[in-house]
């Protein structure tokens, strides 16, 4: 008689917005201190940790009896992302490779704008979730004596605990607009149609016990058809790609089916095509021990489903994070797994103009979602790459529009050479972040100071509005060219310009202005400058006390017009007067 089938551990990802406390949270069940060796305290990679089943049973206590299901499965493979985006590139044939999420949410700051994305990702790949609520300790009065949440609810006063129902119902309003319909998890009778919302703290691990409960009894109930180990071709996602010392680059790999043994032949995906190569080494972390961080290793003949493996092989320098990984025994697989590995990175949904901005990420996954992204925000997109920012980046941007010359780098770094060719162009820009929101933001705020420094170039090409008196006294010069102090009375002044009398006859040209001894582009209503006058002379052309107007001609009068909205409203009531000047002197001069 066959024995039972085997299961493995749920792939569990935890995601939230930016200090959420999605890494504290992972810190108190593993009993570790990551989030302090974090740069900034936030995580900068993705990572994986195992945590067994007596470990579970250990923070939840007796609460696992109190299921309607047996667990039988043998622990929980836990992945820490740097926000959502990273979770993209969790992904196997046909959708998430997260079984379920734990989305963290902070009760201060209640749904932000990573956890919106978030949701939406969520959503998209069909994955189910839970809601850890955390920083539940820090509302103003609570009491932590117990780490079960359930316990310390019943002592708090009633009035706090009215308090945290308002926050979950303001949480749950906020969801509601996605369609998500939650309640706190222990008034949940049916989580298939019920998202269940778990107060926690990662600081001191309350509601840790109930969300681990939470997690063991829906994964078991739920998944544990899907949680099957089958035997046969090792797959696995490529989460990072790192040096480490005595063993060259190596691959973190998530593997969920099949096997995966030393001396395998491996295919992955690579920024040049598909990477052929043999296992050269198995490793793996201790139990509660994270990926990233371990240094200390066991080396292993193979691995089974699901678990976090470092692999050490040749030729993984190309290799890309999000993608595909398969072993091979045969000709007949290896193209088989070739044209898998093909397809996965090809429905990755990235849409690409002739001329446009480039991308760069950290992962296939960060390129997916930021495509995503920008694709929602009309920014279209010329190239978009896995690797650092390069010179040869910003040289692709020769042939983009003005507001697209600009490289974004998502969870990646720029070269040395591309820092300094950006030095030389000022139009072009780079922007990086490990937020895409962030990215979106700074590429608007840039945008609009891109617009309106044409804007200023434009104005800065055409004759002003202006209205100006000469003041008496004031004459420093009477010809060739005449210097006198001047008033702007209405509108505004510059260089270049030629001016006119109320009678609308021109007279000369407004050669330069100057303020205080020093130039100046322009000067407006208010202020009082030396302006030098060609061909006039005061006394004859020009006289102390006498108006005067800039002269706009046809076409800088449209130009104005198309500009109206960046013209001060004091320029257009000159333009007024010297539209109406000029009229009367010639009624056709627009047209003319």
């Amino acid at each position: 008689m066959a024995g039972k089938q085997k299961i493995r551990q749920p792939i569990i990802s935890v995601l939230g917005h930016v200090n959420s406390g999605k890494t504290t949270l992972l810190d108190y069940i593993r009993g570790s201190i990551v989030v302090e060796k974090e740069a900034g305290s936030i995580t900068q990679m993705i990572g994986a940790t195992e945590v067994p089943i007596d470990k579970i049973n250990n923070i939840c206590g007796d609460m696992l009896d109190n299921l309607d299901t047996n667990i039988t499965i043998p622990g929980l493979l836990l992945i820490d992302t740097p926000g959502h985006a990273a979770f993209t590139s969790l992904r196997k044939r046909g959708g998430s490779l997260s079984d379920i999420a734990i989305l963290v949410i902070d009760i201060e700051d209640g749904v932000q704008p990573q956890t919106r994305e978030a949701i939406e990702i969520l959503k998209e790949s069909g994955t189910p979730f839970i809601i850890a609520l955390n920083k539940v300790d820090r509302l103003p009065g609570w009491k932590t004596d117990k780490v079960c949440w359930t316990d310390n609810f019943k002592n708090q006063s009633k009035k706090l605990r009215e308090r945290l129902d308002r926050e979950i119902y303001e949480i749950m309003g906020d969801l509601n607009e996605y369609d998500l319909v939650c309640e706190r998890f222990d008034r949940v009778e049916d989580f298939k149609k019920k998202i269940g919302v778990v107060p926690i703290s990662a600081e001191t691990g309350e509601g840790v016990p109930e969300l681990l409960m939470l997690i063991s009894g829906l994964s078991q109930r739920f998944l544990s058809d899907s949680l099957k180990i089958e035997e046969g071709i090792g797959k696995g996602t490529v989460l990072e790609v790192n040096e480490v010392k005595g063993l060259g680059t190596t691959i973190d790999v998530i593997h969920y089916d099949g096997t995966i043994r030393k001396n395998d032949t491996l295919l992955l995906g690579g920024k040049n095509g598909i990477i052929e190569t043999k296992v050269k080494a198995l490793l793996k972390t201790k139990p509660l021990k994270e990926i990233r961080r371990e240094k200390s290793f066991e080396r292993l003949e193979k691995t089974t489903p699901a678990s976090g493996v470092k692999i050490s092989a040749k030729n993984l320098d190309d290799a890309m994070a999000g993608s595909p990984v398969r072993t091979v025994s045969c000709e007949e697989n290896k193209e088989e797994a070739r044209e898998e590995i093909l397809k996965e990175i090809r429905d990755l949904e990235i849409k690409t103009v002739p001329k446009g901005a480039v991308v760069k990420a950290d992962s296939l996954g960060s390129l997916e979602a930021v495509s995503k992204v920008f694709n929602e925000e009309k920014i279209p997109i010329s190239k978009a790459e896995v690797g650092k920012i390069t010179k040869q980046d910003l040289l692709e941007l020769k042939g983009s529009e003005d507001e697209y010359k600009i490289v974004f780098g998502f969870n990646t770094s720029v070269t040395e050479s591309a820092r300094k060719h950006r030095m030389k162009k000022d139009n072009m820009d780079i922007i990086t972040s490990d937020v895409i929101y962030e990215l979106v933001e700074e590429y608007n705020e840039w945008r609009h100071e891109l617009e309106q420094k044409k804007i200023q170039e434009a104005l800065s090409k055409l004759s002003r509005p202006g209205k100006f008196r000469i003041m008496p006294e004031h004459v420093f010069r009477s010809s060739k060219p005449a210097v006198v102090g001047v008033e702007i009375v209405e509108g505004a002044i510059s260089p270049g310009s030629k001016f006119m009398n109320s009678d609308g006859d021109t007279l000369g040209r407004i050669k330069s202005v100057q303020e205080s001894g020093e130039s100046v582009d322009i000067a407006k209503k208010g202020d009082e400058v030396a302006v030098s006058l060609t061909d006039v002379q005061v006394g004859r052309q020009v006289e102390e006390g006498d108006t005067y107007y800039t002269d706009i001609e046809k076409d800088d009068l449209f130009k104005i017009r198309e500009l109206e909205d960046e013209v001060s409203g004091n320029e257009l009531n000159a333009l007024e007067e010297i539209i109406e000047i000029k009229d009367k002197k010639d009624p056709r001069w627009k047209v003319g």
